[in-house]
């Protein structure tokens, strides 16, 4: 645990310093859905110097393969699976809902992880206000042995000691709706359900945690799931697939394709079944 929250404070730090400087903003693919800038591929090279061959992160991926990741992560020592930055987008745009999160995983699944969003606390009292690096005030997240804890930052680096988090007893009625699920799925609102979206799924994770969302949703990729299980499931959320509410499998890289996406199936992270049965009940297909 203590490494990978060195690993997000580090990794915090760089990428709001490299924000203030500026930066140049590329794409992947041919599309512009998904958004490169130099601070992810300095995280990406961060994390493989801090956890060495025993990672997985998104951009070298594709190099690793599947296979190899499976076998990597089927193993009983422990496997990091990291995305460098998540929320590429509201990070480049100067908007909060972006972060480093990683997963500490053994025999196919996370049991640890860390969540840091170094820009998290935006003041929307008034106009958007650009904080220096320093003067940046975010949230880390973090889970091990099924406990989820939390700390202020600044700067991206914490200013108190983690504290427990506890689970909120507050319905909201909202559930997170990110632009993957928002491509395949609609949602009825008649049935009481509501979406939000902040663009990323730490973002989503982080408003879920901290009790601003009843539920979200995943058919995204492998780094954007597997840090937020622990963190999700230390304050009572499980995983439901969709539509028939069955459980998931032993190993969590069994969830995704060949590309490590999970787009073409939907599941949904819930307080508990019930909730759970009733927000698959509000989705059908766009």
């Amino acid at each position: 645990m203590l490494r990978m929250l060195t690993f997000v404070e580090e990794a915090g730090q760089l990428a709001l310093s490299m924000r203030a400087a500026g930066l140049q903003v590329g794409h992947k693919g041919d599309g512009l859905g998904q958004a490169l800038t130099e601070a992810d591929l300095e995280i990406s090279r961060l994390v493989r110097d801090r956890f060495g061959q025993h990672t997985i992160e998104e951009e070298t991926a594709d190099r690793l393969g599947w296979a190899e990741a499976r076998t990597r992560l089927s193993r009983p020592g422990w496997t990091f699976v990291a995305d460098p930055i998540d929320g590429t987008k509201p990070y480049a745009g100067g908007l909060p809902g972006w972060g480093t999160m990683i997963a500490a995983c053994r025999s196919g699944w996370p049991e640890a992880s860390v969540l840091s969003l170094p820009a998290w606390c935006d003041d929307r009292a008034g106009p958007v206000q650009h904080r220096s690096a320093d003067e940046e005030r975010g949230l880390i997240l973090a889970a091990h042995d099924g406990v989820t804890y939390w700390a202020p930052t600044l700067g991206g680096r914490r200013t108190h000691d983690l504290q427990p988090l506890n689970r909120s007893s507050v319905r909201t009625s909202h559930v997170g709706w990110l632009a993957p699920a928002a491509q395949r799925y609609t949602l009825d609102y008649q049935q009481g359900f509501f979406p939000w979206s902040e663009s990323g799924a730490i973002a989503d994770a982080a408003l879920v945690a901290t009790g601003r969302l009843d539920a979200t949703l995943s058919n995204h990729k492998l780094w954007d799931l597997a840090p937020i299980l622990p963190v999700l499931g230390g304050v009572g959320h499980s995983l439901y697939h969709w539509p028939d509410l069955g459980p998931p499998p032993a190993q969590i890289i069994d969830m995704f394709d060949a590309d490590f996406s999970g787009h073409d199936d939907l599941w949904l992270l819930c307080r508990d079944r019930e909730q759970a049965a009733a927000l698959a009940a509000a989705i059908m297909r766009a």
